[in-house]
């Protein structure tokens, strides 16, 4: 009896040990999953703790485990990792001072992309009423050499008019002409009111493309470039501290899950395990050659 237990536990450590290295993942199941699924060859996981400051709910989160685990599926055709709420493995998200640090850096790329847009606005106005000012101070300095010609001719006209009703005629001419004259001034202060008011615009431009510049120093010395990893695969767990929404989040919970099956990061940057989340594609993405070479290559 004692024997036949001895052999059993002989198989059994034998049994765990060939697991281990025929299918690396699985050296991350609890070992009563192991022995009591012997040929289930899927990686199992949980998702544990889920922040609130987050603004998922855990169902929310399984979800979206769910969809990074169509990634892998998809893309390699096989049932790598299954979802088990007793599972050893286990993703937590955590909010720490990474996340707080993305969230303020969001927000200001949302307000200096809210100042570029106005300004953008400010600049593509005054650029039209720029040209609308240049087109009346041309139409006006040539108004000005007309009625400048038309009251030459009138004074020389009256220099040679000899009959009384020619002066008559030419004194009504005079008086129509000053009409249009005092209307021609009216219209040239208004303008110089309407150029006054765009020097002004103009100015308050400037002071905003200043203030504007000023923000994206501000902003460029409060958050320096830098790789911002997103989470951290630890054996037992997953950690995940940093997202910018949905896609990302899915994104990096397939990243981790592909470091739970051993693989390692890959320079390609639109390959998952890339070491940073960002030139793939976030919606549609699909694995890319370089994670089936890793895959194929652990294997």
């Amino acid at each position: 009896m004692h024997r036949l237990g001895f052999i059993l536990l002989f198989l059994a450590i034998f049994w765990l040990n060939y697991q281990s290295h025929a299918h690396y993942q699985l050296r991350y199941n609890a070992l009563s999953d192991r022995l009591l699924h012997p040929f289930d060859q899927r990686l199992r996981f949980k998702i544990g703790n889920v922040d609130p400051r987050f603004g998922l709910t855990q169902e929310q989160v399984i979800q979206l485990s769910q969809e990074a685990l169509s990634i892998w599926q998809q893309g390699t055709q096989q049932d790598l990792f299954v979802y088990d709420p007793n599972a050893k493995l286990s993703i937590e998200l955590i909010y720490d001072q990474r996340q707080q640090e993305a969230d303020a850096l969001k927000r200001t790329q949302q307000k200096l992309n809210h100042s570029r847009n106005q300004t953008g606005r400010s600049s593509d106005n005054i650029e039209h009423a720029r040209a609308q000012l240049e087109f009346n101070q041309q139409r006006l300095a040539q108004q000005k050499q007309q009625l400048e010609a038309e009251y030459h001719h009138l004074q020389s006209q009256f220099a040679n008019a000899r009959s009384p009703a020619q002066q008559r005629n030419l004194r009504d001419q005079q008086q129509q002409l000053q009409q249009r004259i005092a209307q021609f001034e009216q219209e040239v202060h208004y303008y110089q009111q309407q150029n006054q008011s765009f020097n002004q615009q103009v100015d308050q431009h400037n002071l905003s493309i200043q203030q504007l510049n000023q923000d994206i120093v501000q902003a460029q010395q409060r958050f320096p470039a830098r790789e911002f990893h997103k989470g951290v695969f630890m054996g037992n767990k997953i950690e995940i501290y940093q997202f910018d929404g949905r896609d990302d989040l899915r994104l990096t919970i397939a990243h981790e899950l592909g470091h739970a099956l051993g693989l390692a990061h890959h320079n390609d940057p639109e390959a998952l395990m890339y070491p940073v989340l960002g030139e793939q594609d976030l919606q549609h993405f699909r694995l890319r050659a370089a994670d089936l070479q890793l895959l194929a290559e652990r294997q």
